[in-house]
C-alpha cells in the first residue's frame, strides 16, 4: 500500500536540542510576534499548529461543519513534526493555539515556558495491541516480544515527548530500562518507509500510518499509549499565557468550538473518517481502515495525573507540579 500522496503544509521541524534553545529564549523574552487579528464584526483569525495525524479530525470536521465560524473564528492550520516544534511557535506568536502531546507541554512548563492547556484532545484506547494514536510497529521477524527490543533502534517523532515516555514505561513493565534501546527521530509520515527500508527496527506510529505500515508487512507489539493506561488522555490543545491573558474571549470561543467539534466527531465516527481524506490526502479507501482515537474534551487534571507521574519517572520533569501550572481544571 503506497504512502499518502502528500501531507499538506510545510512541516515545522526542530530537533530536541534546537527546541530546548528556542524554549529557553521564548521563556526569557515572553513576547509574541503575532496575536492574530479580530475584525470589526468580531471574527478572530486564528492559526493552529497541528500534527498530520488522525487526532486532528475533529478540527477539520468542525471547520467543514461551520462550528468554528459560528463561534466567530476563522481557522487556518499548519503542520509540524510534533509538540516539541509547536510549543516554541505558540509562545513566539506564530501560532495562537497548538496541538501537542501532553508530555512536551509538561516538559516546557517545567522549564518555565508560559504555556496553558485549554482542552484535552485525544485519549488512548483500551487495547495495548490496537491503539490508533500510538502503537509500536515492527517488520523484524526476530522481534516477537518486548524483551527482543534490547539493543534495537526505535523511531519516535520527537525526543523528550510522549513516545519516549510510552517506550520507557512499557519497557519498564517488561523488566527493561530506557537505555536498552536507541531512540531516533523520524517524522511520523516517514515511519512506514523507515520500517520497510530497515532504517529502524521498530517505530512508534500513529494512524493513518499504522494502517499503511501494516499494509507493508509491519505488525504491532504490546507497546502503546494504552499500555500506559487505558483511555489515558495524552494530548491537548494549548496557548501561551500571554495570548490567554490578552484574548480571554477568543480562548473561550476556541475552547467551546473545539469541544463541540470533538463531541460531534466522537458521536459521528464515519464523518470523522471522511474528514481525514480532506487534510491528509489519503489514498482511496484508507480512511475506512484506520483505528480512530477517542476524544474526551471534558477530561480534567485528575485524568492527566497518571501521565504526569510517568513523565516524572522517565526523568523528563521533576515532580508533577508543572501540571498544576499548566491546566486549571
Amino acid at each position: 500500500m503506497p504512502i499518502p500522496r502528500r501531507v499538506p503544509g510545510r512541516p515545522l521541524r526542530l530537533t530536541a536540542l534546537a527546541s530546548a534553545a528556542v524554549l529557553a529564549l521564548t521563556a526569557l523574552t515572553g513576547c509574541g510576534s503575532d496575536e492574530g487579528e479580530v475584525s470589526a464584526d468580531g471574527m478572530a483569525e486564528v492559526k493552529l499548529g497541528v500534527i498530520p495525524i488522525i487526532d486532528i479530525a475533529p478540527v477539520q470536521l468542525g471547520i467543514s461543519k461551520g462550528v468554528f465560524e459560528r463561534h466567530k473564528l476563522k481557522i487556518t492550520t499548519q503542520n509540524a513534526q510534533g509538540g516539541a516544534a509547536i510549543v516554541p511557535a505558540v509562545v513566539s506568536g506564530d501560532f495562537q493555539f497548538g496541538y501537542s502531546n501532553i508530555v512536551s507541554l509538561l516538559v516546557g512548563r517545567g522549564k518555565g515556558v508560559p504555556l496553558k492547556m485549554v482542552s484535552i484532545g485525544a485519549r488512548a484506547s483500551a487495547d495495548e495491541m490496537d491503539d490508533g494514536s500510538g502503537q509500536l510497529m515492527t517488520r523484524d521477524p526476530a522481534i516477537k516480544k518486548v524483551t527482543d527490543l534490547k539493543g534495537k533502534k526505535i523511531a519516535v517523532n520527537t525526543l523528550k515527548g510522549i513516545n519516549e515516555v510510552a517506550v520507557a514505561s512499557n519497557l519498564k513493565k517488561n523488566g527493561m530500562r530506557p537505555g536498552d534501546v536507541r531512540l531516533v527521530e523520524v517524522p511520523i509520515p516517514n515511519m512506514p518507509a523507515a520500517l520497510k527500508d530497515g532504517q529502524v527496527d521498530a517505530a512508534m506510529v500513529g494512524e493513518p500510518f499504522i494502517t499503511i505500515a501494516e499494509g507493508e508487512g509491519a505488525r504491532p507489539l504490546p507497546v502503546s499509549y494504552a499500555g500506559m493506561g487505558e483511555r489515558l488522555p495524552f494530548a491537548a490543545w494549548f496557548t501561551s499565557e500571554q495570548y490567554a491573558s490578552r484574548n480571554p474571549d477568543v480562548v473561550k470561543r476556541f475552547t467551546a468550538a473545539l469541544q463541540e467539534s470533538m463531541k460531534y466527531a466522537e458521536a459521528h465516527p464515519d464523518e470523522a473518517r471522511a474528514a481525514l481524506d480532506g487534510y491528509l490526502k489519503l489514498d482511496p479507501g484508507l480512511s475506512e481502515k484506520v483505528t480512530l482515537p477517542g476524544w474526551n474534551p471534558e477530561a480534567g487534571k485528575a485524568d492527566v495525573a497518571p501521565l504526569a507521574r510517568l513523565t516524572a519517572e522517565t526523568g523528563l520533569i521533576e515532580g508533577t507540579g508543572s501540571l498544576d501550572e499548566l491546566f486549571d481544571r
